[in-house]
């Protein structure tokens, strides 16, 4: 096995980066990649991309992401969360539980809300200030990092990034803080919300906690901890600890391409993500052909499953819509943040048979109304020589 996902839980106080070094070291596989970057202060699930597998990365725009957060009332910093430096803080005793749910229906725009049912709808958001947002060519947290002024040149060409919330609970309020459920779409920053609900409430908030608890298909059930790779690596002497503490590791063996088969139970195929495409069954032959590039007519596969109807797609687009009339907005149409791709929903997952019967996943293709065929988009089987 060459290629594949292992969906690790990535622990609070390590960088997303810290588990990608964790993981190469382990699998003893330099190329790696990781979908959906958290902050250090934040857990949960991180896939980790091995080979090939980084190539699925573009196909995970659809992916919905659940989080459990945890804010506090009172207080400001710069980072909008607990490790940033305060700017200010007031006393929010006097909020109640009233205002707390008054204040997040007011952030999703609804006039009068039923806390007994969740939040949804669209939402244009201002970044964080520590976000991976390009500006002048360069990402803002890198201004942060490097201890730089964020002028109000910079301030100004921080644009609202849309996104959509489908759901968003309230899951408890014991002020100064408050705990909320929420399932949005990529490039949500949740420090955002936090941010923007203490504003409305007049006293500040910043996030405390963050746990990301499905990422599309991937959530906890399907989570590998890095002690369940690195356990594995030790005994095989394929990683050794080079201090006491037993924090750091160095890598005893040249990296490769194979994962080693100790830790392959941990691994899901490129597929497993995309489960929003249609399934299609070729023979060997016609696998042949498709990994040569050639197009598949309908009469040369056998369709198991038709691409997903996915509802919040559509919902997203209508609802866009109205706000744009609403706000006598104009936009482009990607919505300034959600990337709807709708080409998706006429793609799908090309299968063969293998030697032993099992089935192989062969590469992506997307039906063209041009020539009415299955189009390759990208190959991920290796072919024998």
């Amino acid at each position: 096995m060459k290629d594949g996902i292992i969906n690790i839980y990535k622990p609070s106080g390590m960088t997303s980066n810290d588990v990608i070094y964790k993981v190469r070291a382990a699998l003893g596989i330099k190329k790696l990649g990781h979908t959906g970057t958290l902050d250090p202060m934040a857990e949960g699930v991180l896939p980790i991309l091995i080979n090939r597998g980084t190539r699925i990365t573009e196909y995970l725009d659809w992916d919905l992401k659940t989080y459990e957060t945890v804010m506090k009332l009172g207080i400001r910093t710069d980072s909008l969360d607990m490790t940033g430096n305060v700017e200010k803080e007031e006393d929010p005793s006097g909020i109640t539980e009233e205002d707390v749910r008054r204040a997040f229906g007011e952030l999703m725009g609804k006039d009068a809300w039923d806390a007994k049912e969740p939040l949804s709808g669209i939402l244009d958001q201002i970044p964080p200030l520590t976000s991976a947002v390009r500006i002048n060519g360069r990402r803002l947290y890198e201004y942060v990092h490097d201890n730089e002024e964020i002028t109000d040149e910079i301030r100004e060409k921080i644009r609202p990034r849309r996104i959509w919330i489908k759901s968003l609970e309230i899951t408890g309020i014991d002020p100064p803080e408050i705990s909320f459920r929420i399932t949005c779409s990529k490039g949500t920053y949740i420090r955002s919300i936090t941010r923007d609900v203490g504003e409305i409430l007049g006293c500040g908030a910043v996030m405390t906690a963050l746990k990301r608890t499905e990422s599309g298909a991937f959530n906890l059930d399907n989570a590998v901890y890095l002690h369940q790779l690195a356990e594995p690596a030790l005994r095989a002497g394929r990683i050794s600890f080079i201090d006491e503490e037993k924090t750091k590791i160095k890598r005893n063996v040249p990296f490769g391409e194979d994962i080693p088969e100790d830790l392959e139970k941990y691994v899901l195929g490129v597929d497993f993500p995309l489960t929003h495409f249609g399934d299609a069954m070729v023979s060997p032959e016609n696998a042949r052909r498709f990994l040569d590039g050639w197009h598949l007519g309908y009469g040369e596969v056998r369709i198991v499953k038709y691409p997903d109807e996915e509802s919040w797609i559509s919902e997203v687009t209508e609802e866009a819509a109205e706000y744009d009339r609403r706000e006598h907005e104009i936009n482009s149409g990607s919505h300034a943040g959600i990337k709807l791709h709708p080409e998706y929903a006429k793609s799908y997952r090309i299968y063969t048979d293998g030697k032993s019967g099992e089935k192989i996943f062969v590469g992506i293709a997307r039906h063209s109304d041009k020539y009415h065929k299955l189009v390759p988009d990208k190959v991920f089987l290796r072919l024998e020589k």
